[in-house]
């Protein structure tokens, strides 16, 4: 009888298990993103460079908090080739298109 104890104690215990908690974050933060951008082009959030406006494309877009955003793209030589102011809240994405004639 003994021989059986051990055993099932040990198949009992491996088949408890440990509560399991997954906590998840939503992010309802705006989020910008830069359309018909020229390739090598530099975007800037309120003075802050970013990097290649290409990379803020729909795909990945940049998180921002609620308010007012000035929004710059600069060509490759650091020219500036469009600024936009944009007012920005909730969960939305909001999409800056540059003019097909900047390139």
């Amino acid at each position: 009888m003994k021989r059986f104890l051990i055993p099932a104690l040990m198949l009992g215990l491996a088949a408890c298990t440990y509560p399991h908690e997954q906590v998840r974050t939503v992010d309802s933060r705006p989020s910008l993103v830069v359309v018909n951008a020229p390739p090598f082009s530099t975007l800037a959030v309120d003075g802050i460079v970013l990097g290649q406006a290409n990379d803020y494309a729909a795909d990945k877009a940049i998180r921002v908090e609620p308010g007012r955003h000035v929004v710059r793209v600069f060509s490759e030589d650091q020219r500036m080739i469009h600024e936009e102011t944009v007012f920005v809240s909730g969960a939305v994405v909001r999409q800056i298109t540059l003019p097909e004639g900047k390139k």
